[in-house]
């Protein structure tokens, strides 16, 4: 006999998601392993630089991945020296809304961007100490960038060590 029109079949269940498969998914950063610094591998040994599956490290994989989505650099680049409102933000990036709150979010997430008492945005003590980091990155980018595709790679490079120019 054909369904009555006035009911519903009734739904297939789904699988419920797991707790670890929800953090996985609301999780800003990319992990490669369960193992974090100083828990044991496989091998016994404790790991102090978990890797990726392709042999980077995690963290810095993830943070890499963060601060490569559009304009979540430029983002944490602009808050590097004073406190800023959103609409400012916005406006020097020339951003749509939708994409510096949601960098924004992520950044706060992952524990480098707070909101003042105000609600201007500005880099926490982790963002800050990133930025001694990314400073001399970017010094190297710009030395780097005037360089011609023959002077980045010269000649015997291959051979080269590590500092050497």
């Amino acid at each position: 006999m054909p369904a009555d029109r006035g009911t519903l079949a009734p739904e297939t269940p789904e699988t419920p998601e797991t707790t670890d498969e929800r953090s996985r998914r609301d999780m800003p950063m990319r992990q490669a392993r369960p193992n974090g610094p100083g828990r044991p591998h496989a091998s016994g040994h404790p790991e102090t630089h978990p890797e990726t599956s392709d042999g980077a490290p995690s963290a810095l994989a993830g943070l890499v991945d963060l601060l490569g989505r559009r304009f979540a650099l430029a983002v944490y680049w602009n808050l590097r020296g004073t406190a800023l409102p959103f609409r400012a933000l916005v406006a020097r990036l020339d951003a749509p809304q939708a994409q510096v709150t949601q960098r924004l979010r992520e950044l706060r997430e992952a524990g480098l961007v707070e909101v003042d008492e105000v609600g201007e945005y500005r880099l926490t003590a982790h963002g800050r100490r990133l930025q001694g980091v990314l400073e001399p990155l970017a010094a190297w980018a710009d030395d780097w960038s005037g360089l011609s595709p023959r002077q980045r790679t010269p000649r015997g490079s291959a051979t080269q060590g590590h500092g050497e120019p």
